[in-house]
C-alpha cells in the first residue's frame, strides 16, 4: 500500500478486506468502525500514528479508500458521515 494509512495499517498486518469493512462502516456508524479498529488490536503506538494521520490530514481517508477500491460515492457518504451533511 502507498498511501499513509495503507503503510500503518500494513506494517501492522491489517488485512485490507478489514479496512475496507471499516471504510464501509463509516459511510453508517462511526461508532461501529471506531470500535472495529479497535478490535484489530493495534499496538498504542500504532493506534496513535493512525489516530494522528487522520486527524491532521483528513485526506488522508480518502486516500485509503481510493487505494482499496473504494468508488467515489461511497467516499462521499463516509466524508458526509463523518463531517456531517453540507450546509
Amino acid at each position: 500500500m502507498e498511501s499513509k494509512l495503507g503503510k500503518l495499517f500494513e506494517e501492522a498486518g491489517v488485512e485490507p478486506e478489514k479496512l475496507v469493512n471499516i471504510v464501509q462502516l463509516l459511510q453508517t456508524d462511526v461508532m461501529s468502525a471506531m470500535a472495529a479498529v479497535g478490535e484489530l488490536n493495534l499496538s498504542p503506538e500504532v493506534l496513535s500514528q493512525v489516530m494522528g494521520v487522520a486527524m491532521a490530514d483528513p485526506a488522508a481517508i480518502d486516500d485509503l479508500a481510493k487505494e482499496l477500491g473504494i468508488g467515489e460515492d461511497e467516499l462521499k457518504a463516509v466524508r458526509d458521515q463523518i463531517q456531517g451533511p453540507p450546509t
